[in-house]
């Protein structure tokens, strides 16, 4: 079988990217569901994995997904979720890793922040 070319990696890259953006943008509804109904000690979100099947719940907490969010690249995901392709795992425990999107997949994420659109403080990719 024929290595995709760059163009077509590109493109798997970008759908990745969005669909784990999409995930966030969830994620980021739940979060401000959960905060005004006082409900942040431990919340539930959706795992950011690129699977178009997956709808797994992680647990966290409010720090927790703060950190995370601190970052536009990355995204929560169950163990055994990730995509070495399109990102790289910075941060695991018991509940969920945290991978690191690269390439044309970091810029789409980074496009697509709901913070950064929203002017909130996010961090930018180094």
């Amino acid at each position: 079988m024929a290595e995709p070319t760059t163009d077509e990696g590109d493109r798997r890259a970008a759908e990745i990217g969005r669909r784990q953006s999409l995930f966030r943008e969830v994620n980021e509804r739940i979060d401000e569901l959960a905060e005004s109904y006082d409900l942040r000690d431990e919340m539930t979100i959706l795992c950011e994995c690129a699977s178009e099947r997956c709808s797994e719940p992680i647990a966290m907490s409010a720090p927790e997904y703060e950190a995370l969010r601190s970052i536009p690249t990355h995204f929560a995901v169950l163990a055994g979720h990730e995509v070495p392709a399109f990102e790289r795992v910075v941060e695991q425990n018991d509940r969920y890793v945290v991978v690191e999107k690269f390439g044309e997949s970091a810029s789409v994420a980074i496009d697509l922040d709901p913070r950064r659109r929203s002017g909130e403080p996010s961090s930018s990719v180094g």
